[in-house]
């Protein structure tokens, strides 16, 4: 695959995930339907585990192989950080305020990413060793 191909298919998504999460936060408060008590929490959840998903794909699809390797470690690195970094924008953009729990939210969602990963990828050897026997 080329350069330009593996960029648009495993760099740039991710690319284009964080941009959608930073112009969804730039939408003013007074503009958000109100949810029932904690949707938003999961809402936050479900965004930052597809950030963990895409963002796993792009390192493990790095030349760098220090950068393969690290890539669960990466991925929880970026999520968080993103998420801080969300909600610090989110200071400047009428209506809204920067909330820990939606920090600890995005964090959830990084973490609930690389276990689903972890577990994913444990079923799997075991599936693959009762084939080998």
């Amino acid at each position: 695959m080329s350069d330009g191909g593996k960029f648009a298919r495993y760099h740039l998504p991710p690319l284009v995930w964080a941009t959608i999460i930073f112009i969804e936060s730039s939408i003013p408060g007074h503009k958000f339907p109100t949810t029932p008590l904690g949707t938003d929490k999961l809402v936050h959840v479900a965004i930052f585990f597809i950030l963990g998903w895409l963002s796993h794909r792009a390192f493990t699809h790095q030349s760098s192989e220090l950068v393969s390797k690290m890539s669960l470690y990466l991925t929880l690195v970026v999520t968080i950080l993103y998420g801080f970094s969300d909600e610090f924008h989110q200071l400047f953009v009428p209506g809204r305020t920067a909330n820990m729990y939606d920090m600890a939210a995005d964090a959830l969602g990084g973490f609930l990413f690389i276990a689903v990963f972890l577990v994913v990828q444990l079923l799997r050897k075991n599936a693959s060793q009762r084939t080998i026997s």
